[in-house]
């Protein structure tokens, strides 16, 4: 696995994919450096309705280092979800999982949503 990596979350990817110029800068600047969590993946995938939008999709992930789940990942997704789920509290099972990826590599995370994570003790950001 290739060192200094940064995990991207899917909302930098959606901002680039609109022409969003602080995602498309923040993308070149770690170029050759950027991983994704399959589960990022998953969600864009999800918003790909055309079969032009998901060869775009796949088309990106090419070029980035993915970052299957492992058992390492899944028991420290459920550690971070019996931790910080309450009932004023609440992450997505996506969160949840690039979180302990971006845990369990040590790599730090560039997301736009910091409040999604920034709870989460063992999470570090890109930026």
């Amino acid at each position: 696995m290739a060192k200094d990596l940064v995990i991207i979350d899917s909302c930098v990817l959606i901002k680039a994919f609109r022409k969003d110029r602080l995602a498309n800068d923040d993308l070149k600047e770690i170029v050759n450096q950027t991983a994704y969590s399959v589960i990022t993946q998953l969600e864009l995938l999800i918003g790909a309705n055309t079969p032009i939008k998901k060869a775009a999709v796949n088309k990106i992930f090419e070029s980035y280092y993915g970052i299957p789940l492992s058992p390492a990942i899944s028991a420290k997704a459920i550690e971070i979800m019996q931790t910080y789920v309450t009932g004023q509290q609440i992450i997505s099972v996506p969160d949840c999982l690039i979180a302990a990826t971006s845990i369990i590599t040590g790599y730090p995370l560039l997301t736009y949503n910091k409040k999604d994570f920034d709870f989460i003790e063992g999470v570090k950001f890109y930026k």
